[in-house]
């Protein structure tokens, strides 16, 4: 007698499809219509042994990052708001610009020592094994710093949010004049959604703006 192996449903694509995964799992949220939501991926596949639903009303979804667009609208309209945010700004890019500073004088002083060692080596007051070793630490250290000064200098990118404070303004005003979230809009707006286990949202926008303590 053969045996017939359970089919699971594959996942209707839908609205957040690709977009909301399961922040314990990692998987992709599967859209239910008879929940008019999603669950967890990977228990949708194999149940609780595998991980807990994660279940979350689409129309949540939608509601929240409405929400969400609209507090940061009003917000934006402050004038106090923009005022904290351009003096916060002004002192995020004076701290990461030391640090990007230091690095800087960081960098030469291995490539002045490279020289030294090089130098040394002609000397032949070390020998070959010794300098392959001091290259290669010597190296290793400025690449760490080169890793640091990047993601310093996209930091120091990211604060110039107030200058282009009106120009996210324009967008989320263009966002909230829809009738209805579309994929265009989502894909603009959002990187990631992360689905607890209560089915509480944890939304990553592709935007940026300082909270003011």
């Amino acid at each position: 007698m053969k045996l017939r192996s359970k089919t699971i449903p594959a996942p209707k694509r839908h609205l957040f499809t690709n977009i909301a995964y399961c922040a314990d799992c990692g998987k992709g949220m599967w859209y239910r219509s008879n929940r008019k939501g999603y669950v967890c991926g990977e228990y949708a596949r194999f149940g609780k042994k595998a991980c807990s639903s994660h279940v979350i009303k689409e129309e949540v979804l939608k509601q929240t990052i409405i929400h969400d667009i609209q507090s940061l609208m009003q917000q934006i309209d402050k004038e106090y708001y923009l005022k904290q945010l351009e003096e916060k700004a002004k002192q995020s890019q004076l701290s990461v610009q030391k640090k990007l500073d230091k690095i800087n004088k960081q960098i030469d002083a291995l490539k002045a020592r490279k020289r030294k060692y090089i130098e040394l080596l002609a000397d032949e007051k070390i020998t070959q094994e010794d300098y392959q070793d001091m290259i290669e630490a010597n190296s290793k250290e400025i690449n760490e710093l080169v890793v640091s000064k990047k993601e310093l200098e996209s930091l120091l990118s990211s604060h110039k949010v107030v200058e282009n404070i009106q120009k996210l303004k324009q967008e989320l005003a263009q966002f909230l004049n829809f009738d209805e979230l579309t994929l265009e809009i989502l894909h603009r707006l959002i990187d990631r959604i992360e689905i607890k286990a209560d089915g509480t949202p944890k939304i990553f926008y592709r935007f940026s703006a300082p909270k003011i303590e």
